[in-house]
């Protein structure tokens, strides 16, 4: 991968982790907010309140772990390793990381890594 194309990633994966931690900020904002708001509620506003503090931190899990990945694609493209693959060595396909940027897989590696974690690998079907 030429450097062009690794800057380019880096503007991207830079971007990627600017939105996350201000959608972080937020989520933690409304977090606050929701409890600050809860001054002897009725009990169906105390669900509605805690249904939305529940919602709001899974939707903050789920960024700071996006996070994780974004900052581990920017230390890989410090290091000189960023798109290949960890299970094989090989590039990752560009379409790929185009996609996904932080993907630390080939395609066909992450398919064959999901479908064992299933229970195994999908069989052809049984003929004569």
């Amino acid at each position: 991968m030429d450097e062009q194309i690794r800057e380019r990633f880096r503007h991207r994966l830079l971007r990627r982790r600017r939105e996350l931690v201000a959608a972080r900020q937020a989520a933690e904002r409304g977090v606050v907010e929701s409890r600050e708001g809860r001054t002897a509620p009725e009990y169906e506003e105390s669900a509605q309140a805690d249904h939305v503090e529940f919602t709001l931190r899974e939707f903050s899990d789920a960024r700071r772990r996006e996070l994780l990945l974004v900052d581990a694609a920017l230390a890989r493209l410090d290091a000189g390793i960023f798109g290949s693959c960890v299970e094989c060595g090989r590039p990752i396909e560009l379409e790929r990381l185009e996609a996904v940027p932080y993907a630390l897989r080939r395609a066909d590696d992450a398919l064959r890594d999901e479908r064992e974690e299933r229970g195994g690998v999908r069989r052809a079907p049984y003929t004569m």
